[in-house]
């Protein structure tokens, strides 16, 4: 079977509970885009980055400060896997299969129902950028190219 790219897609998770399973730098690069689209985000994690607990201080996230267990998926409608612990990642991918959950896996590129993109976004208009999770220096410098033709674009409009 030929490797399609991954379809991009936007959802509105304004009223959708998202679950970020790890506390550290990754999953605080991550949260803190996501807390941007979705305002019902916990995280779980033994020890939480100080960029997490900043935003669980101004009320943008939630934190449970311990290990991951499984009846953390409940009612989670979007599931990221941000651990350094591999074996972490992939049991809590396949529990998000067998419920049906959207599920990334930042450690593992196969076990991920979608890709975590690089966001470029100026007012109303916002795009993501990936490079299909295999080169991720790749999409960071399309996504800071993308961030400044928005701004160049969008800046000409005023």
């Amino acid at each position: 079977m030929e490797d399609y790219p991954f379809f991009p897609v936007f959802v509105d998770l304004s009223g959708r509970r998202a679950l970020v399973v790890g506390g550290g730098r990754i999953a605080a690069r991550r949260v803190n885009t996501l807390s941007q689209f979705c305002p019902n985000v916990t995280v779980v994690a033994p020890s939480i980055h100080p960029d997490i607990a900043a935003l669980a201080a101004r009320g943008r996230v939630k934190t449970v400060a311990r290990a991951y267990r499984e009846e953390d998926l409940d009612g989670a409608e979007l599931v990221l896997a941000c651990t350094d612990d591999g074996a972490l990642n992939a049991a809590v991918a396949e529990a998000c299969r067998e419920r049906r959950i959207p599920v990334n896996d930042a450690s593992d590129r196969s076990r991920c129902d979608f890709l975590f993109p690089g966001i470029a976004r100026r007012g109303p208009v916002v795009a993501g950028v990936t490079a299909g999770g295999r080169d991720h220096a790749l999409a960071r410098r399309a996504t800071e190219a993308v961030r400044r033709c928005l701004e160049r674009v969008l800046d000409d409009d005023d």
